[in-house]
């Protein structure tokens, strides 16, 4: 008789074949995830690794590696690989349960029991009484590595229930680390914050540059902000060169602050489901836009990166947009910071004497005025109005990656790694003896069961048994 469809699906999930299959694809999709640039942390290195591995570039965009862990292909194999789990999780728990049923039952057995209910007996000697049998059988298994305890006229080695536990666990807490990661994709956010020093951006999708979200992302309840205390171009921790670090900040939504630290590639900052990781950094210019009548209009950075291809060594960021009252005309402001040199190349940190060049652009692209000015300095502006150049400093572009899975999957590998070992080291055994008076004489009767982790097999157990009791030596029955 044929099994159903829904049978051979249930079947074919289950199948260890394909859980294993799954686990590998998984494993390797993440390390290679882990070799490839993704596009979200850094736009550029993603460009420049498709430079340098132009046979691999189009490979990697069509499978979406640059997006690996949200790639469908990922998705779907972390489905599967989830429905097969549970399948399989579910098998488990429904085997731990009759063996733990078993085990109650047995660490509840009297000599009754095991006399009425045994797998098999061994005839010992007639000169030997009962307790002189049970001291022997428990001094064999004792040399077998399996230690009994005498109770009721019963010898008997069982293990607790909870050994039988440890794979049904693994299983579940793997199953909820799939969950986890499909779901937290659905409600994660991550993207690329630049923040120079001294300022603080509220964790909002405006202060991000860049930023992709899952569908299920709101924003609603995040009431928080993100400062940048300070930067180090050179950190040095341990002997170790950290590179360019910043020092960053999170504060709640009255301003206190909830952590603050050092951030680097080996030490990210974790704060709840909000994780901060370094990705660049630049150049940082504090201006003051100042209209006709001398009012401040706007004040704040504007930020600057390095670019070899430019004159001065860097690029703006950010700009500023304004309008001749006069004419109605509308112009841009950019603002750049020329770099020092050394043997004509441009290096790539903070002048000495810092300074920012002002250039304004009208709205047809043509250059109207461009000046080089240093803090403290201003520039005056078509139609009237000035800018100020308060200051010249860093600036960090951070990674911020809000998962409210990540703290879910840090509890599931605790709770996967207990069910693990105690999967891989737990001994699941039943072993009963009782001695039974017969017509015949006195024999020993024998319930085991050995599951997992057992120290012996059945066959080794009846037969040194056997050569105990007996002195002679018994072919294995089991």
């Amino acid at each position: 008789m044929t099994s159903s469809p829904g049978r051979r699906i249930v079947r074919f999930l289950g199948s260890a074949a394909l859980a294993t299959w799954l686990l590998v694809f998984v494993g390797v999709w993440s390390i290679v995830g882990s070799l490839v640039p993704q596009s979200v942390a850094s736009e550029s290195a993603v460009k420049t690794w498709e430079t340098a591995h132009p046979f691999f570039a189009p490979i990697a965009r069509f499978l979406g590696l640059h997006q690996a862990f949200s790639a469908p292909i990922f998705l779907a194999c972390v489905v599967v690989l989830g429905d097969s789990t549970a399948i399989c999780a579910w098998q488990r728990t429904k085997l731990a349960f009759g063996r733990a049923r078993r085990l109650a039952e047995a660490a509840r057995a009297d000599r009754l029991h095991v006399v009425e209910h045994h797998d098999f007996e061994i005839a010992t000697d007639a000169s030997l009484g009962e307790d002189e049998v049970l001291s022997i059988a428990e001094k064999t298994l004792a040399t077998l590595n399996v230690k009994t305890r005498p109770r009721d006229g019963v010898l008997r080695a069982v293990s607790s229930a909870w050994s039988v536990w440890g794979s049904p666990i693994f299983h579940w807490a793997l199953f909820g680390l799939l969950v986890a990661l499909i779901v937290g994709n659905l409600g994660r956010s991550e993207g690329l914050m630049g923040v120079a020093v001294g300022q603080t951006k509220p964790d909002a999708p405006a202060s991000y540059g860049k930023i992709t979200t899952g569908p299920l992302r709101g924003w609603s309840s995040v009431n928080r902000s993100i400062r940048v205390d300070r930067f180090e171009p050179d950190y040095m921790s341990g002997g170790i060169d950290r590179g360019p670090t910043p020092t960053v900040t999170v504060l709640d939504g009255s301003g206190k602050v909830i952590k603050s630290q050092r951030v680097y590639p080996n030490a990210t900052l974790k704060s709840g489901t909000l994780t901060i990781y370094p990705s660049d950094y630049g150049l940082a210019t504090d201006v003051t836009l100042i209209s006709p009548s001398g009012g401040k209009v706007w004040q704040g950075p504007l930020l600057v990166d390095f670019a070899t291809e430019t004159t001065s060594g860097t690029r703006p960021v950010d700009y500023l947009d304004n309008t001749d009252a006069s004419t109605n005309q509308s112009y841009r402001i950019y603002v750049s910071v020329p770099l020092d040199r050394v043997n004509g190349a441009a290096v790539n940190q903070l002048p000495k004497n810092p300074t920012a060049q002002v250039d304004v652009v009208g709205s047809d692209g043509t250059l109207a005025y461009s000046k080089v000015v240093s803090p403290g300095e201003t520039v005056s502006l078509p139609g009237g109005g000035a800018l100020q150049l308060d200051n010249v400093n860093y600036y960090a572009r951070l990674s911020v990656v809000d998962d409210w899975s990540i703290p879910l999957l840090l509890v599931g590998l605790v709770v996967a790694m207990v069910g693990l070992t105690i999967a891989v080291v737990a001994r699941q055994q039943i072993i009963l003896l009782a001695v039974v008076d017969g017509p015949d004489g006195t024999s020993l009767a024998a319930t085991v069961r050995l599951w997992r982790n057992a120290a012996s097999s059945r066959g080794e157990i009846e037969s040194e048994l056997t050569r105990a009791l007996t002195g002679g030596e018994k072919e294995s029955t089991g």
